[in-house]
């Protein structure tokens, strides 16, 4: 094995495993999931339902406990699909006005005042 002395200069596989810096879009969805954590909190407990027929058809859990376990998982994974939906929803009208000059139907751009 030998030392290179060139630059490390990773491929697409190699950033994606090592790192890499996030987008504007992608900051501001972690900022507003970061800032509103605490809806996600409050869904764990309305996705009781949702995760309850979710995991009705599994088979091959015979122990209440483990039931238990994997119900929690879904209702965490259930508040957090919801929570990232809302993010979007929050982010991304802002964020396509800036970048690309797109606005919803109805909404008429600012004018500039002189």
């Amino acid at each position: 094995m030998t030392i290179r002395d060139a630059e490390f200069n990773p491929n697409d596989l190699q950033k994606a495993l090592l790192g890499y810096d996030p987008t504007p879009l992608e900051s501001a969805l972690i900022d507003w999931t970061k800032a509103n954590w605490a809806m996600a909190a409050r869904g764990q407990v309305y996705a009781r339902k949702e995760a309850e027929e979710t995991i009705s058809g599994v088979q091959g859990i015979y122990e209440d406990e483990s039931k238990l376990v994997l119900q929690i998982a879904t209702r965490i994974s259930i508040a957090q699909r919801e929570l990232m939906c809302r993010g979007i929803a929050a982010v991304l009208p802002e964020y396509l006005a800036e970048t690309y000059g797109l606005l919803p139907k109805g909404v008429e751009p600012p004018t500039e005042e002189k």
